[in-house]
């Protein structure tokens, strides 16, 4: 990565991690090469047959045009509209530079965030940094067709920024493991990244707040809080955008679990809470910490239903019993309800 966007993470945790996300590095990584090698054969198919005209019109001009006439210059009299332009031919070549050294570099999945750093411009340079694959994709296709301008299309050929994604490029996001201290552990600005499949996996070195992650837990977001690398198999598998956050040790005072939007309807039923810290108690007429709030929000979301209804037979699963879902329900609000006095 420029020096600009941080340094490269190098921890051992952190490259476990990267290990972890294999197959989501390896899809992105194996895109790439095939597009740069697509790229490459047409910039060489298409060379070929201008070099060809050259000559054959060199042939039909004569001994006449030798010394005379640039061959080339009068083959290009004669283009056919399928041709690439010298323009468009150097756009090509430089986006096939571009897509051959993402095909083979890793270096960008990891990212450092110096000490005292913002997370979420970390992950944003990061991003906006790979995003020349697909700005470099985008000019390929302009100037095949002949509309590359460059006043106005230059920016594929750089940085282009996340925002300006598509729906198809954010679904091929290649996997990003940022190594910061728990100090700079702000995860909250990266809610505007978790979207196709971008994959984030923060190493946090130091003791952290119990859930820092539990205000990113959405229906659509694949989330974990762990301490071993191989709870990452399955944020690797999801075919929806998620965050980790990866401990460099297992600490009581941390929470960990495992929200996967595919385990069902119900909060409850995504969530699998293997450790949640006890909540100490907070002196009357003292504002409790924010993280009381964020961990209070992750035993709501993983507590199941009183009076044993499934919220998710309501949702559209199933109910456990005949009973219609409407029933079910009536039933429940009935036995909350004290008609002693009526």
């Amino acid at each position: 990565m420029p020096s600009d966007t941080g340094m490269v993470a190098t921890s051992d945790l952190a490259l476990k991690a990267l290990e972890a996300l294999g197959p989501r590095v390896k899809a992105f990584h194996s895109a790439v090469a095939t597009a740069e090698e697509e790229i490459r054969g047409y910039v060489t198919h298409r060379r070929g047959i201008s070099e060809h005209r050259a000559e054959r019109s060199l042939a039909e001009l004569g001994p006449f045009a030798v010394g005379r006439i640039d061959p080339e210059r009068f083959a290009a009299l004669l283009v056919d509209v399928d041709d690439l332009t010298p323009d468009a031919e150097g756009v090509m070549e430089r986006a096939e530079q571009i897509l051959a050294e993402f095909s083979v570099d890793t270096d960008f999945h990891l990212v450092l965030v110096p000490k005292g750093g913002d997370l979420r411009d970390a992950v944003k340079e990061a991003l906006n940094h790979v995003g020349q694959v697909f700005g470099a994709s985008r000019a390929v296709e302009l100037a095949r067709s002949g509309l590359f301008d460059p006043d106005q299309h230059s920016l594929f050929l750089s940085a282009l920024p996340f925002r300006k994604w598509n729906r198809e490029e954010r679904h091929l996001a290649p996997p990003l493991v940022v190594d910061l201290d728990a100090e700079d552990l702000i995860p909250a600005g990266l809610g505007e990244f978790l979207d196709g499949v971008v994959k984030i996996v923060l190493v946090v070195k130091g003791p952290t707040t119990p859930a820092p992650l539990a205000r990113l837990i959405t229906p659509g977001t694949y989330v974990v809080q762990t301490a071993d690398p191989a709870d990452l198999a399955g944020l690797a598998r999801s075919s929806h955008p998620g965050v980790a956050l990866l401990f460099d040790a297992v600490r009581a005072e941390q929470a960990r679990f495992v929200h996967d939007p595919d385990a069902g309807a119900a909060p409850w039923k995504r969530l699998t809470v293997s450790h949640i810290p006890e909540q100490p108690e907070v002196g009357r007429g003292r504002r409790a910490p924010t993280w009381l709030e964020e961990l209070a929000h992750l035993e709501a979301l993983a507590r199941k239903p009183a009076g044993g209804l499934d919220l998710g037979a309501v949702e559209g699963e199933p109910a456990a019993a005949e009973t219609k879902p409407a029933d079910q329900l009536a039933a429940w609000l009935l036995s909350q309800t004290d008609l002693a006095g009526t």
